[in-house]
C-alpha cells in the first residue's frame, strides 16, 4: 500500500494519505514486534513449552507449535553431536545429571514471579492473589490496572476475567 493508492488531488487528499501510510507503518511496525517478541519466547522456552508434563503447547497456534516443534529438534541434533561424546551420565540435553528420579533442571522456565500488568475485564469480589497471605483480598473492577505477579493471576487470566497489557 502506497500513497498513490490514496488518490492524488489537492493538499488535504495527500495530507490524510500521509497520515493514513504513518498509521499504517505503525500497526506494522506493533505486529512485527510482537511476532518478533513471540518468536523469541517460544525459542527461550521451547523445551519446556514441548514437554509433555505441561500444558504450554496447547496455548500456541498450529505453525508456533509446528516452530517449537522443529527447533527443539534442531537443538537435539546440534547438541547431540556434541553431548554424544560425553559419558552417557552427562549426555543429557536436560538433566545434569541423568538419574531416575532427577528433575529436568537444565531445562529454562518462564519465571512465574514477575510482575505484570493486566487490565480486569469483568468484575471479581474477595480475590485473593497471595496464597500465603488468605486474609489479603481484593476487590476488581472492569476496568481497573493492576500489577501483579503473574504467578497469582494465572487462573484469573485462564477464566478470561483479566488481560495482559
Amino acid at each position: 500500500l502506497s500513497l498513490a493508492a490514496w488518490g492524488g488531488g489537492g493538499g488535504m487528499d495527500d495530507l490524510m494519505a500521509h497520515i493514513y501510510q504513518a498509521e499504517l507503518n505503525r500497526v506494522r511496525f506493533l505486529i512485527r514486534a510482537y511476532y518478533r517478541t513471540r518468536l523469541f519466547k517460544i525459542e527461550k522456552y521451547a523445551v519446556h513449552v514441548v514437554k509433555p508434563e505441561t500444558n504450554e503447547f496447547a496455548k500456541l497456534s498450529p505453525q508456533e507449535q509446528e516452530y517449537a516443534k522443529n527447533y527443539v529438534n534442531m537443538l537435539e541434533e546440534h547438541f547431540g553431536s556434541v553431548l554424544g561424546q560425553m559419558p552417557e551420565k552427562y549426555s543429557s540435553m536436560l538433566q545434569q545429571i541423568e538419574e531416575d528420579d532427577a528433575e529436568m533442571d537444565m531445562v529454562p522456565e518462564p519465571n512465574l514471579d514477575k510482575h505484570v500488568f493486566c487490565r480486569v475485564r469483568e468484575d471479581r469480589r474477595d480475590v485473593m492473589f497471595d496464597p500465603n497471605d488468605p486474609d489479603n483480598t481484593m476487590d476488581l473492577d472492569q476496568g481497573d490496572i493492576i500489577m501483579v505477579r503473574y504467578r497469582f493471576i494465572k487462573g484469573l487470566l485462564e477464566d478470561g476475567a483479566l488481560d495482559l497489557i
